[in-house]
């Protein structure tokens, strides 16, 4: 269960800033019950969702998928969103409910892709034999290292065509990084959808989210947020429709620090390296390199990754 500093317990005006968790244990007991709320109306204490219901999954055709929902979705965005993620974060330990800020792919396809149910949920136990350096290094060959016997890997340096492993867990500073509710979405509105988990990592394989499936698997992705979690305490706090946003209770402090961090942000979402994607995301100030990325990472609280 959550250790997570204390908050207010009421809600404080819209541009308040908030404290990134700083998420000790994020495992619920093992005899948790893990049930979504029923549709209608939804209220933990003082924290008013207001209507919502469980967001069923689609085939192709359309069709209802058999898995069971496990992501409930409020109907309605809010402009408090942000605030609201953070009281319902500190309820986790008790409704086994993690919250995330979920937009949409745009204003044309408002509907997309949590309306449309695109989504496809994968069992836990497909994440359980997932190894998050092999799914790293993999990453890591496929989609960053051009094939051939001297393939360029200018862009990778210092590392070069091998995968340089997992990075040591971040040193804990014991004072979390604070960050503005433009963090979880723009002006800090979005919507709310509640996981039903035991730990925010394996939120992304519960809904089975497509966001990352041009190069990884809802899985897959859990299986590295599992250990990012553990090592560099990454909370999950948003999903779009092809972007991920991970607050760091305490960022790298330094670029010797960040560098295979970074090397792990480009071998889970080789994007982060492209120079055409959103403007928000690392590509462009980052000048497309491993090496830029990390100097982007210095005391940065806030990885918003974007597949294309």
């Amino acid at each position: 269960m959550p250790n997570l500093h204390h908050r207010p317990v009421h809600p404080e005006p819209p541009d308040q800033r908030l404290c990134v968790p700083s998420l000790a244990d994020v495992v619920a007991p093992s005899s948790a019950l893990l049930d979504l709320p029923p549709a209608g109306r939804l209220r933990f204490g003082d924290v008013d969702l207001g209507s919502g219901r469980p967001a069923v999954a689609r085939s192709i055709d359309g069709g209802v998928r058999p898995e069971p929902p496990a992501l409930w979705l409020a109907d309605r965005g809010r402009p408090d969103a942000s605030d609201t993620w953070s009281r319902l974060v500190d309820r986790f330990a008790e409704t086994n409910l993690w919250p995330l800020v979920l937009t949409s792919l745009g204003r044309e396809y408002a509907e997309r892709p949590w309306d449309a149910g695109e989504f496809e949920p994968a069992p836990l136990t497909t994440v359980d034999a997932l190894d998050p350096g092999t799914v790293l290094a993999t990453g890591w060959a496929d989609s960053l290292v051009p094939m051939g016997a001297d393939p360029y890997v200018e862009h990778l340096r210092p590392f070069g065509a091998e995968f340089p492993g997992l990075a040591p867990p971040l040193p804990r500073t014991g004072t979390p990084a604070i960050v503005t509710p433009d963090a979880l979405g723009l002006w800090g509105r979005g919507r709310i959808g509640l996981v039903a988990c035991r730990r925010p990592a394996d939120a992304i394989a519960s809904i089975g989210w497509f966001g990352a499936i041009n190069s990884r698997s809802a899985a897959q992705v859990s299986a590295v947020l599992r250990s990012w979690e553990d090592r560099f305490g990454a909370v999950l706090a948003g999903l779009g429709f092809a972007t991920l946003t991970l607050l760091v209770p305490d960022p790298p402090e330094d670029e010797s620090v960040a560098l295979p961090v970074a090397a792990e942000i480009a071998a889970l979402c080789p994007d982060v390296l492209s120079e055409d994607g959103p403007v928000d995301g690392f590509g462009y100030a980052s000048g497309g390199t491993v090496s830029g990325l990390a100097r982007l990472l210095v005391d940065r609280p806030v990885w918003r990754l974007w597949w294309d």
